[in-house]
Order: structure tokens, then C-alpha cells, then sequence
């Protein structure tokens, strides 16, 4: 049984090689394809123009009697052999155009074939022979027994694979390689497989008579002997093995399979109906077919052929003309589950087809109803099979339920919406469709309600924009969001434009003298349209009032510029952004002040002898350009103190394990009274902070960290000491 998706199998420890060379097929069958072949192509062409058919001949062969000439595989309940042919009801899961097997025995070295396969393959992508799921493909198969590991190589007629194979033994060499499975339906992937040109019997073609339809019929080979070949293209028309030391096994006899299309074509058939009927009185079937209207078309209710001598025609069907067919049986035995359409168009001289139809009931709406007034679905409905009631189901809405003699009924409740029609299904197969009539007007649409729009009211100064949300307190009864502002008015003073869909930015002038109030109106739309009533916005404009300042002082040293921020304890009343300005500098001989507009910088004299007070003033501008009262700076200047002495007596740093360090420093200041020493110390993350010390009242300092993993020493580092008073002292630190 050939299995899905095809694969390209390998034992353990075996490596496949590819093909040395490879061949292909030219063309394939392109249709239309009918059921006589299963709705497979009927053909493939190699490269030197011979067509094969699918083979499902039941030619039987002369030289092994009771086999046939095609190799037809047999599957309980999917394909029975001994009956005739008729797709789907009983047609082969599996089937070839073209089929080469051969094996091989130990020659008495160890090696062997168990079986070699070169073929074109019709299979189905379900395993189960079904429209729509058919599918081709070209397939190598090697599987070999082999003694010892090592490399082997297989010629065959399509090629040489090369295999390396680590553990011997059964099927140490086991390859599939199916080529040209595609989507169902799609037949050319086998064109570019490793099979073509087609192998033929040594001697040429057998010729057998099919006995169903009497015609003489073409095989390449009989599947049923083994036989010397020909047609590779390599000229490699056997199969050998051969391995390392010498090993070869090798056959030229091969099992071989596959028909000649002589060029015939298939009649047409198609089957519209194949229906029955019964009651407690009687049973009758009904077929309805199309086909050319030069046909003639029967049907039987059996796999078997019918009468004596045997015929696919157990009733036949009346033919309008114009393709159109009907047969009845207006008596059968007893109800078969399918039946056989047969069509032969002699005019043409094509082949008999014969298509498997399954037998389904009639199933007949009789009522759709949908009522607005109480919101329900009624659905009445009948089979033809009135001796055995099927189940009837209304697609989407559940089943219906015996009422009355063979009638049928759904009462749907709670349906919001009528479907526009109802499709009935029978649980023996049969169905119905039929468009729902409607009774009554469904319920009006409320009506959409207007939004409510509510009067909003802001202030803000002169010069200062605003921005307002005028939708954020309204609302809408129906919540048919989002609301905008429509029909927007204009304000008498200052500027008004739109923000979005629900927003408006109010611009008032850079001055006003008093206090001004400012009004406009606008709507709310929904998103259905409605307009709410107009809505009143007021907005107080107030005059822009002035920053109020505050005054300041600092202290510093000598010849130390200080950075003053002197709008840190000023306000201006609208928070408005505030800048210096209209600084005044103090007193000649007690420094100079510059301002960015934001700070001030006093710079004092260089030195002075004794402490000195030196005063300036600035004022404050916002924004909008409102100007504060001056305010006085008041700095208080000091004599520079100078700078200690330091030493550095001790620098040491010893390094331990998993990264750590310690480090030990030791010095003195000439000044310990409020001094605190800074020690910095170069490092692979650049000069850092390694802490603090505060000398002792006799000048010495002393700083000790271990086990330190936070700053790892440069290359030759050193320490750098600062004081609280200006010393500065650089040294060498000594590593351990």
C-alpha cells in the first residue's frame, strides 16, 4: 500500500547518494480526464514518442493463465479484481502506466535485493479513491541485504545510486524516491521524475483481447514473467550491486507492466441524477446522465455485468438529442446502494465509460416561512423514501421533526435575522433548497437621537494660548462616538481655530488692559450626523500681570566667580516663562556680574584684604513680556584662604584573588581643622573617586579599602590628593 507524502527512506547509518544521471518523461494526457480512467490522465509519452496507458485492462495473459496483463492490485472493501471496473464504487487504490520490479538472490557472498521498482504511479491522496484527490508520481525503489559496511554503488536501467552504508545487515540499503507528487489534480510532476523512456520486452510487445470490450490490446511486458528488457537510456538494462571487495550480485530479468494507448479516446459521461423512491407498495429508481448526443447510455445495479453473454446494460436510458439522458427502474429487487452508468459513443468508435453513482433520496421543501411578528424560522419538509424515514437536518438551524405521515418540521425560535434561503439534508443523502419567503416588516430602526452638548468656560491671560476638549462633557444618548465639533463661531477678540475633530485652540492678543471676556458657540455631531442644540463657551482674558521678584545673596572668596540662580524664588502669576534682565553691575572695584538670561555671575576682585560687600539689581520679563520691580543681590566677598600643604606617604595597592584589591594611603595636611582629603587613583575605568579622609587633629590622614572589586588599577597607577582647601598633591601608587 503506497503511503503519504511520499519519502525518501534510509536505514540507520546509511548516507544515499544522487543519481548519476537521470531520466524523464516527455508529455502527459492533458485532458479532459473522464471517469474511465479514474479521472487520471490516460497517458504518459517518453522521449521517443511511445505512449502508455493507465493500465486497468482485464486482459488476461496467454503465457500465465488467469493473471492479467496489467498489474492490478486487489483491497478488500475498495477494489475487487474479479468484477468489472467502475470508478469510484471499485476502482484500484493504486494503478500504472508503467511497472518494472525485479530482485535478487545471494549469489552466495552475502548480497541481495529484496526488490527493485521503476514505475509510473497513480494513487490517491487519501488512500481512498475519491474525486479530487488524484495524484501521479515517478518512483525508484531499492531495497538491498548487504554483508559488510562500506560503499556500494546500484546501476539500474534509470541511473546509478551510490550508497554508504555502516551497519550491514537487512535492508541496509532501503530507498523510495517518489518524484512529481503534487496538489490533487496537478499530473506533471511525474514528467520530470527519474522514469523514461519506458522499458519493452526484449522481443517487442504482447498482444492479448480484453475480453469486456473484445478489443486487441498492447502490453510492453507481462507482468506475470521475468524477462530480459530494453529501452534504458543508458543502455543499463539490468540491475547490479556492487560493493566493496569485489561484491556484485547482478539480474536482468525483470516483471514488467504497461499498455499502449493506441490513440482511442473515452466516451463522455456525466451524471446529473441517480435518485430513488419508495412507499409501502413499491420502489423505483431514477438515473439522470449527460454525454454526446450520439451516445447511447445504461445503467445496472451491480458491480457484476448483467445477462448473457455479459453486458454493463441492465436498463437503458432515453436520449433527447442534445445529451440529455433518463433511465428508471420502476421494480428493482431490492435498493442497491449505487449504480453503474455506462456510455459508448459509436460514432467516434470510442471506449465504453462507466461511472459509479451512490443512490440518494429526493428531499422536498415545502415551506421556508420567516415571521418578523414572533421572530421564527418554519421549515417543512418530505423524503421520497417513505418506507424507512431518513433524518432530515435544516443546514445551520438543527433537525426537523415527523408531524405528520412522512412531513417533516423545524419551528426555529429566537431568530434575529431571516436567512435568504434554507438548504435541507437528508441522512440518506438527498437534499433541497428553496429561498425563505418572509412575512410581515422587520421592526423599525429607532431613531437616531441628538447628542447633548454642555456650555464650557476657561480663563487664561494675554498672549497665553489655550486649548480646549469642547467635547469632553458632552455626550451622546445612542453612544454613537466619537463626537466633533461642527458649526464653530468666532470670538471679538483674540483668534479661534479648530484642533482636530472636537478640540479648538483660543489665542488671546499680547495685551489687554482689563480683565476681558470672551464668547462662542459651536455643535456636537455624532457619528451618525445629528446635531446637538449650540453649546456656549466663555473665557475670561485677564491682564498679563508682572513676575514678582524676590532679593538674593551669596557668598564667595576672592577671586572665586559664584553662579547665582536668581529666579529660583521669583514667580510669575500666570507661571509664564521668566528672563533676566536690565541687570545693573555693583559699585566700581567690587566685581562684575553677566547674565545667560537665566543666572547670574558674579565675578569679585582677585584678592581683597578684608571682607567686602558688593550689591547689583535685575528684573524679571515673562514671556509675554510683563516686567518685574528690580530686585537687589547682595554678595558677600571674603579674603582668599589659602591653600594647605599635603604629603603622600604611603600609596600602596595589593591585588588578591577572583579580581579583588586592597589599597592602603597614608599622608598629613598642614591645615586639619575642617579639612576633608579626596584620594583619587587612576584605573582601567579612568580616575575615580577612591574615597575620603579626615585628618586627625596632628595633620594625618589615612584611607584603607580591601577587598575592593569595584576599581581595578591601570597600568602604573597613581593617586591624585585634594583638600577641602585647595592642595593638590600627585603621586606614584607602589603595586604588591
Amino acid at each position: 500500500m503506497f503511503k503519504w507524502p511520499a519519502i525518501l527512506g534510509m536505514a540507520l547509518g546509511l548516507l544515499v547518494g544522487i543519481p548519476v544521471a537521470e531520466a524523464q518523461l516527455a508529455a502527459v494526457d492533458p485532458g479532459p480526464h473522464t471517469a474511465a480512467s479514474g479521472y487520471f490522465p490516460r497517458w504518459y509519452q517518453d522521449t521517443l514518442g511511445v505512449p502508455l496507458e493507465l493500465c486497468l485492462s482485464k486482459a488476461v495473459s496467454s503465457r500465465a493463465p488467469g493473471n492479467f496483463m496489467c498489474t492490478l492490485l486487489p483491497n478488500p472493501g475498495i477494489f475487487d479484481e474479479t468484477r468489472p471496473i467502475a470508478f469510484p464504487g471499485n476502482f484500484p487504490d493504486e494503478s500504472f502506466w508503467m511497472l518494472a520490479e525485479t530482485s535478487i538472490a545471494d549469489p552466495g557472498n552475502g548480497l541481495s535485493m529484496d526488490v527493485y521498482v521503476a514505475g509510473i504511479e497513480a494513487a490517491f491522496a487519501n488512500g481512498v479513491p475519491r474525486l479530487g484527490d488524484q495524484q501521479s508520481f515517478a518512483r525508484i525503489r531499492i531495497r538491498v541485504n548487504v554483508p559488510v559496511a562500506g560503499t556500494y554503488r546500484v546501476i539500474h536501467p534509470y541511473g546509478v545510486d551510490t550508497f554508504t552504508v555502516t551497519a550491514p545487515g537487512r535492508r541496509a540499503i532501503n530507498m523510495t524516491r517518489d518524484i512529481g507528487i503534487g496538489a490533487p489534480g496537478d499530473f506533471n510532476g511525474a514528467l520530470a521524475g527519474n522514469v523514461g523512456p519506458f522499458l519493452t520486452r526484449v522481443g517487442g510487445p504482447y498482444q492479448e483481447t480484453n475480453p469486456e470490450t473484445g478489443e486487441l490490446e498492447s502490453f510492453v511486458g507481462d507482468p506475470n514473467l521475468a524477462e530480459p528488457v530494453t529501452g534504458s537510456p543508458f543502455g543499463t538494462n539490468f540491475v547490479r550491486i556492487e560493493g566493496p571487495n569485489g561484491l556484485v550480485a547482478e539480474s536482468s530479468l525483470f516483471n514488467l507492466s504497461g499498455k499502449l494507448f493506441t490513440g482511442g479516446i473515452a466516451s463522455e459521461v456525466g451524471v446529473d441524477r441517480a435518485t430513488y423512491s419508495r412507499d409501502a407498495q413499491r420502489t423505483w429508481i431514477s438515473v439522470f446522465a449527460n454525454s454526446t448526443p450520439n451516445a447511447t447510455l445504461c445503467f445496472r445495479e451491480s458491480l457484476d455485468l448483467v445477462g448473457d453473454p455479459p453486458s454493463p446494460c441492465q436498463f437503458e436510458m432515453t436520449g433527447n438529442g442534445n445529451g440529455l439522458f433518463f433511465g428508471q427502474d420502476q421494480a428493482p429487487a431490492s435498493l442497491p446502494p449505487f449504480v453503474l452508468i455506462t456510455a459508448k459513443d459509436s460514432t467516434t468508435n470510442a471506449a465504453a465509460t462507466t461511472q459509479t453513482q451512490e443512490l440518494v433520496d429526493i428531499v422536498k421543501v415545502s415551506q421556508a416561512r420567516y415571521s418578523w411578528a414572533n421572530k421564527t424560522l418554519t421549515v417543512e419538509a418530505r423524503s421520497s423514501d417513505e418506507l424507512q424515514v431518513p433524518t432530515l437536518v435544516a443546514e445551520g438551524f438543527g433537525p426537523l421533526l415527523q408531524v405528520s405521515g412522512t412531513t417533516q418540521r423545524l419551528v426555529a425560535a429566537n431568530v434575529e435575522q431571516p436567512p435568504a434561503r434554507i438548504t435541507v439534508k437528508s441522512a440518506a443523502g438527498g437534499s433541497d433548497s428553496e429561498f425563505v419567503v418572509i412575512e410581515g416588516t422587520p421592526p423599525g430602526q429607532p431613531t437616531n437621537q441628538p447628542p447633548v452638548a454642555n456650555a464650557d468656560s476657561a480663563s487664561t491671560s494675554a498672549g497665553v494660548p489655550l486649548t480646549l476638549v469642547l467635547t469632553a462633557n458632552d455626550s451622546d444618548p445612542d453612544v454613537n462616538l466619537p463626537l466633533s465639533v461642527a458649526n464653530l463661531g468666532s470670538v471679538s477678540l483674540g483668534t479661534l481655530v479648530p484642533s482636530g475633530i472636537n478640540s479648538v485652540i483660543y489665542t488671546p492678543p499680547a495685551q489687554v488692559a482689563a480683565t476681558q471676556v470672551v464668547s462662542f458657540s459651536y455643535q456636537a455631531r455624532d457619528n451618525q450626523g445629528a446635531l446637538s442644540a449650540p453649546a456656549t463657551v466663555t473665557i475670561t482674558v485677564r491682564p498679563n500681570l508682572p513676575p514678582v521678584v524676590a532679593n538674593d545673596t551669596a557668598t564667595t572668596n576672592a577671586g572665586a566667580p559664584v553662579t547665582i540662580n536668581v529666579l529660583a524664588n521669583d514667580a510669575d502669576p500666570e507661571a509664564n516663562p521668566m528672563t533676566v534682565v536690565n541687570l545693573t553691575p555693583p559699585p566700581a572695584g567690587r566685581g562684575t556680574v553677566a547674565t545667560n538670561g537665566t543666572t547670574v555671575t558674579y565675578t569679585p576682585p582677585a584678592s581683597v584684604t578684608a571682607t567686602l560687600t558688593a550689591s547689583f539689581t535685575y528684573q524679571a520679563r515673562d514671556s509675554i513680556g510683563a516686567t518685574s520691580t528690580p530686585a537687589t543681590v547682595t554678595v558677600t566677598v571674603n579674603p582668599a584662604v589659602a591653600a594647605d600643604t599635603l604629603a603622600i606617604n604611603k600609596a600602596d595597592v595589593k591585588a588578591g584573588s577572583n579580581n579583588r584589591y586592597s589599597w592602603d594611603f597614608e599622608g598629613t595636611t598642614s591645615r586639619p581643622q575642617g579639612n576633608q582629603i579626596r584620594i583619587e587613583v587612576s584605573s582601567t575605568q579612568g580616575v575615580v573617586l577612591l574615597g575620603t579622609a579626615a585628618p586627625s587633629a596632628n595633620g594625618k590622614w589615612k584611607l584603607s579599602v580591601n577587598n575592593s572589586t569595584a576599581v581595578v588599577p591601570s597600568a602604573n597607577p597613581s593617586v591624585t590628593v585634594r583638600s577641602t582647601f585647595g592642595g593638590v598633591r600627585t603621586g606614584p601608587i607602589t603595586v604588591r
